[in-house]
C-alpha cells in the first residue's frame, strides 16, 4: 500500500508489456523499492464503455505508485491514446468514505465530475472511486478511491483505516 494517501500516478499507454519493462528499468534506478513487491496486474478490466483495458501497477509501500492503463481499441480510453498520445491519466488519492470526500468537494466548489457519483468494481465490491474534474485541479484528472494494498496474489485487496478525510469541512 502506498505510504500516504497519495496513492498513484497513472499513465495511458500503447503497450502494457513495454511500458512494464521501461518502467522497471527507470525504477530499478530512481526507486529500487518500488521493484521489491509483485507487480500488480490485470489483464482484462473493463469500466462503462472502457471494455478490455490492461492494466499494471508497481506496488510501493513507501512512496506512490506508478500505475499503467492499455485501453481497449476502439473504446473512449482507446481513442483519447491514439488522438493525445501516451500520457498522464490522472492523480489518484485513496481516502476510507469516498462520497463523503467527495461530498466535502463539490461543498468547497470543486468540479466533481457525474455530479459526484461513486463507482465501484463488480469483482472488488469493496472499491469505490469518483473523479475531480481537470478544470479545478489545473489541467489533470483526480481519481479519489478507496484505500487498497497488494498481497501476494498479485491482487489488490481492501486497506479500511489507512487515510480517513480529516481536512477542513466547508463553511455552510
Amino acid at each position: 500500500m502506498p505510504s500516504g494517501p497519495f496513492a498513484h500516478v497513472c499513465m495511458l499507454v500503447k503497450d502494457l508489456d513495454k511500458a512494464v519493462d521501461d518502467w522497471t528499468k527507470i525504477l530499478g534506478v530512481l526507486d529500487p523499492a518500488s521493484l521489491e513487491k509483485r507487480i500488480v496486474r490485470y489483464d482484462e478490466f473493463s469500466s462503462g464503455s472502457d471494455a478490455g483495458m490492461k492494466w499494471a501497477t508497481f506496488v510501493n509501500e513507501h512512496s506512490t505508485e506508478i500505475q499503467f492503463i492499455q485501453p481497449g481499441v476502439g473504446t473512449p480510453l482507446g481513442e483519447r491514446l491514439e488522438k493525445v498520445g501516451e500520457h498522464v491519466h490522472h492523480l489518484c488519492f485513496s481516502t476510507d468514505d469516498v462520497p463523503a470526500a467527495m461530498e466535502k468537494l463539490k461543498a468547497e466548489g470543486i468540479q466533481v465530475l457525474g455530479d459526484g457519483k461513486t463507482y465501484n468494481d463488480p469483482d472488488m465490491t469493496w472499491q469505490k472511486w469518483s473523479w475531480v474534474g481537470p478544470k479545478s485541479a489545473h489541467g489533470v484528472l483526480i481519481e479519489v478511491a478507496s484505500p487498497y494494498e497488494s498481497h501476494d496474489d498479485g491482487k489488490w485487496h481492501h486497506a479500511p483505516g489507512k487515510f480517513a478525510y480529516t481536512g477542513p469541512v466547508a463553511a455552510e
